[in-house]
């Protein structure tokens, strides 16, 4: 699995793998874009919404897989109409584990709920289930599609 066409997929997304943090640039660039709040990942190159409570995010509001996966698709946020629900990989790519509770950072992404946000990713095993991500502790777990979770919508943003 990639982020993006010539990403090397080893340990994270491109020129991050084997630079010091102290030659990197600041690898989350919060945004404003037509008036909506944005995360730009400089490290994977997706674009999400800064808060998980806004239409980005179905309003905090959980879905069904079936009806996350068509919300994302249907969405116009930031003068965008490309986003789409996140991969399994992808998701992960934000979970911070040196926090909890939620296990990600606040800034830049704001009103995480420490619940399970779902993945466009289908679990091999049993086709009636995808994988989900809780941002309690950023731990993954396959979950019914007919299951009510959160979303965060996401897309190729640079």
């Amino acid at each position: 699995i990639e982020y993006r066409a010539g990403d090397d997929g080893a340990y994270q997304a491109g020129w991050w793998q084997g630079l010091k943090i102290a030659d990197n640039k600041t690898r989350f660039i919060a945004k404003r874009i037509n008036y909506n709040d944005v995360v730009i990942d400089l490290a994977t190159g997706l674009m999400w919404p800064a808060s998980g409570n806004k239409c980005a995010c179905n309003e905090g509001l959980p879905l069904n897989w079936e009806d996350a996966i068509t919300y994302a698709l249907d969405l116009t946020f930031a003068g965008f109409t490309d986003w789409r629900l996140p991969n399994i990989i992808e998701l992960l790519s934000i979970i911070d584990f040196s926090l909890a509770n939620p296990a990600i950072k606040d800034p830049p992404f704001k009103n995480t709920q420490s619940l399970h946000y779902w993945s466009s990713s289908t679990y091999k095993g049993i086709i009636t289930k995808a994988w989900t991500c809780n941002f309690l502790l950023g731990i993954t777990a396959t979950t019914l599609k007919t299951e009510s979770k959160l979303l965060r919508c996401v897309r190729d943003g640079v």
